[in-house]
């Protein structure tokens, strides 16, 4: 092992000391910090092997604490996955995967309870609207976004 794959090693072992990363992201710290693309590649070979690198193991963990902590329809978090540098089909299996005991409308459900007292000092109306285009940024569907406001808001 050469000095600088020696050094990108030593990068990639910090930067995943501080959060857990994929392959994709390690490449691209890698060689904004200067190291050449086939030094970065044998660094995150030797990460693999010592079990620092895992995007399987990240995509799922990823997608269960992002359900559990701030819900979101499964499509968006397949895409944020994605976004991550996840290989598309292992981004859908992981997101198909997290939480099966929980459907659509349970995770929109859970995602307004977070965020309804917000809404709670305007009209219902506004209040609707507002919990509507939340549901929505969180990319559930028009009818599970519509479903869940009609059930939250029809008390009022």
């Amino acid at each position: 092992m050469t000095k600088d794959e020696q050094r990108a090693f030593q990068v990639l072992t910090r930067l995943v000391g501080i959060r857990p990363r994929t392959e994709s992201e390690m490449s691209r710290r890698l060689t904004e910090k200067g190291f050449a693309p086939e030094v970065a590649e044998r660094a995150i070979a030797q990460g693999r092997r010592a079990g620092l690198l895992d995007d399987r193991l990240f995509a799922r963990l990823y997608a269960e604490d992002r359900l559990m902590s701030r819900p979101c329809a499964r499509r968006l978090l397949a895409q944020e996955l994605s976004n991550k540098g996840i290989h598309r089909q292992l981004a859908q299996e992981a997101a198909s995967n997290a939480l099966p005991e929980v459907d659509e409308q349970e995770l929109a459900e859970r995602a307004l309870a977070g965020g309804a007292h917000l809404w709670d000092r305007v009209s219902p109306d506004v209040a609707r609207r507002r919990a509507a285009a939340f549901l929505l940024r969180r990319g559930f569907t028009p009818g599970v976004a519509r479903k869940v406001v009609d059930q939250r808001y029809k008390e009022r």
